[in-house]
């Protein structure tokens, strides 16, 4: 108690503080990486199947083995760094 003293936050603030702390800890923890399937990731991103082909080639893109799924899953944070080429319109 000394130390809410000397900094002179009240016990009301601290505790909303606290719990901003913990909304944003929460947030975080539930936006964490999904595993996305080849089309879902190509709808999410609106990407063509050669560039995702091409990010997975370079190494962008590492398909992950999911135990009892036969398709290859995808870490929707690697998709998101897949950058769709347009083509310029003259």
């Amino acid at each position: 108690m000394e130390t809410i003293l000397l900094h002179t936050i009240t016990v009301d603030e601290l505790l909303s503080k606290i719990r901003e702390i913990i909304k944003e800890e929460v947030k975080s923890a539930l936006q964490q990486d999904q595993l996305l399937t080849k089309e879902g990731a190509l709808k999410m991103t609106g990407i063509s199947n050669s560039t995702f082909l091409k990010a997975i080639n370079e190494g962008v893109v590492k398909p992950q083995l999911v135990k009892g799924r036969k398709k290859a899953m995808y870490l929707e944070s690697e998709i998101l760094k897949i950058e769709a080429q347009r083509r310029k319109s003259s």
